[in-house]
């Protein structure tokens, strides 16, 4: 067992929470890349097992998903279809109701991080166009995408895995099992969210428009695509097929890469220090796993309890991420041979970490790091304000909830 790989993260999760040095602000990306390289440096993991631990089709996913974000931005559908969805709201409280409630369900059917890449820009732009505060808005988007994507076996990987390790009828079980709970933590999420929010009428114009037809029709073809993609996936998990992410990737980016005249601007707008941090990411979780301290942190017997089960989900994948837990728990599942309620409480737990900080989920880190790059900022203390009442109540919830239904 070796603890030099924990050490290294605990000093970056130390540096993510203060993000500054003296009189030197660190961005996310620096640090987790800072880290990756300590692990290298130290022998923590060996460069073959770096190489292998990235996750190259996650990349790619990323990498067409901020293509076809920075399209929707530049073209001015984003902000035309914005408009026209909160052409019903009648104060700034709902719009931020509205909010979640859409983008909670788009990560529920789209997967999680395709949602944060493409709702950041939307929250800034909400919260700007509403007078809403930003910090609020981009909150309100990590948590609906959190929650949202907890409800269905394609929401996000780590349910996916899950679904995919044998859970019967699985679409029908997720929604019996995870559907009410993730609805009522959003309810809860936006509850908390909207405190001090005023009930100020808001005023809708039709001021922001498409200005580039041409781009915008692209942009619909991709939309097209990116359907069918995320169709086949759906279909294929029926079968125990799984498509790809790169398929979702070339579904959106390349009918812009190819055909619109902005290329190159597009390019220029792929975020790629949050596509370097996600390598960086990879490498370093790979370090802590390869250590094997939470193999020993983990026994066998957390597979006997459902809240156990929610609550070690919830706060271990904060330190390897939610995808690395799932990959260790499943074989204790399998050993044990659980029952369906504790599986679905792997899956609860390990994306309710999503809410309780800003490591907790991928999608939260592309979030503010899509934020950072428009010069905004949400600070981990500032997360966690939120992130601990929320995540405590998501796991009682998710926890009672699942007990419940696995007694009927």
């Amino acid at each position: 067992m070796n603890l030099t790989a924990v050490g290294i993260l605990a000093v970056v999760f130390l540096l993510i929470m203060v993000r500054r040095v003296g009189k030197f602000r660190l961005p996310i990306w620096g640090i987790m890349t800072a880290g990756a390289l300590a692990a290298l440096l130290f022998q923590t993991i060996s460069i073959s097992s770096a190489i292998s631990a990235v996750q190259l089709d996650v990349i790619a996913f990323l990498f067409g998903m901020f293509v076809f974000g920075a399209a929707l931005d530049k073209s001015g559908l984003l902000h035309s279809v914005v408009l026209r969805g909160f052409t019903k709201a009648k104060n700034k409280r709902q719009v931020m109701l509205i909010f979640m409630i859409t983008t909670a369900a788009a990560a529920a059917l789209f997967m999680n991080d395709t949602v944060a890449v493409i709702g950041a820009p939307l929250a800034m732009f909400c919260a700007a166009k509403f007078g809403i505060p930003v910090v609020r808005m981009l909150l309100a988007l990590c948590f609906a995408v959190t929650f949202g994507s907890a409800a269905t076996p394609i929401g996000n990987p780590q349910n996916l895995l899950i679904a995919l390790s044998g859970v019967p009828d699985a679409f029908v079980t997720f929604a019996i099992y995870l559907v009410v709970p993730s609805v009522l933590c959003l309810f809860i999420s936006y509850k908390f969210l909207a405190r001090g929010i005023s009930s100020e009428a808001v005023v809708m114009d039709k001021s922001d428009d498409v200005f580039d037809d041409r781009l915008s029709s692209i942009c619909k073809i991709s939309f097209v695509l990116i359907l069918l993609a995320v169709a086949a996936r759906i279909v294929g998990s029926f079968f125990g097929y799984e498509v790809s992410f790169i398929w979702i990737a070339a579904a959106g980016a390349l009918p812009l890469l190819l055909f619109s005249s902005k290329r190159l601007e597009l390019l220029k707008s792929v975020d790629y220090c949050t596509l370097i941090f996600f390598v960086s990411m990879f490498i370093l979780m790979e370090a802590v796993w390869e250590s094997g301290v939470l193999q020993v942190l983990l026994p066998e017997s957390l597979t006997v309890s459902i809240p156990v089960m929610v609550t070690a989900g919830a706060v271990v994948s904060q330190f390897v991420s939610n995808v690395p837990f799932v990959l260790m728990v499943l074989p204790l599942l399998e050993t044990a041979a659980a029952s369906v309620p504790l599986y679905m409480a792997a899956s609860a737990g390990c994306t309710a970490a999503g809410a309780l900080t800003i490591l907790g989920a991928a999608s939260t880190i592309i979030i503010i790091q899509r934020a950072e790059k428009e010069g905004e900022s949400l600070s981990f203390l500032t997360f966690l304000k939120s992130g601990i009442p929320i995540t405590l109540a998501a796991v009682v919830i998710y926890s009672v909830w699942i007990w419940v239904v696995g007694i009927l």
